[in-house]
């Protein structure tokens, strides 16, 4: 990111086909955060980093499904948590470069409503890597979820549902 170029609220829009109101809206739910400049008062704009555009994307695909904002927070959370666990595990492992670069799948899966589990396989990533937190705990808790390493998938639900965030990435970035 040292080397990036910040990206303008404008660009975000133009990228993602969306009003800026909406963006601004994630910005100010705590959904995304700028990681060049946050806005603090008058003449001061916000300015996005590639992984803050990836961010937007990822929250919009949430929130087209229904799923409420506080949601839309905590898989951004644990988008950046997975990030810094697998680049320990796989030096030069950036979001959303590896997506587009190395061949990585990235998927998200909501279990019966309340667990988030991101899927990573393929490309740097030898072998499937799994990173989890649960949306309960987020919302009766004023701390934040506890986001573990998981071994496998869930076996035992009533409800799946899968967002591709490769694809997301690849629609944003190709």
């Amino acid at each position: 990111m040292a080397d990036e170029e910040p990206i303008a609220l404008k660009e975000v829009q133009l990228r993602l086909g969306v009003p800026q109101h909406v963006l601004i809206h994630l910005c100010e739910k705590g959904v995304i955060e700028a990681d060049f400049a946050e806005t603090s008062g008058r003449g001061k704009h916000r300015e996005f980093s590639r992984r803050n555009l990836f961010e937007f994307g990822v929250a919009l695909a949430v929130r087209r499904l229904e799923l409420p904002v506080a949601t839309a927070a905590l898989l951004v959370r644990l988008l950046r948590s997975f990030s810094r666990a697998v680049t320990k595990a796989v030096p030069g492992f950036e979001l959303p470069g590896a997506l587009l670069a190395h061949g990585t799948e990235l998927a998200l899966h909501l279990y019966d409503g309340h667990q988030l589990v991101l899927q990573a396989r393929g490309g740097a990533v030898r072998r499937p890597f799994l990173v989890g937190a649960n949306i309960a705990d987020a919302a009766s808790s004023t701390t934040r979820p506890r986001i573990e390493m998981l071994d496998a998938l869930p076996a035992q639900y009533e409800a799946q549902l899968e967002i591709n965030l490769t694809q997301i990435a690849r629609k944003i970035f190709e």
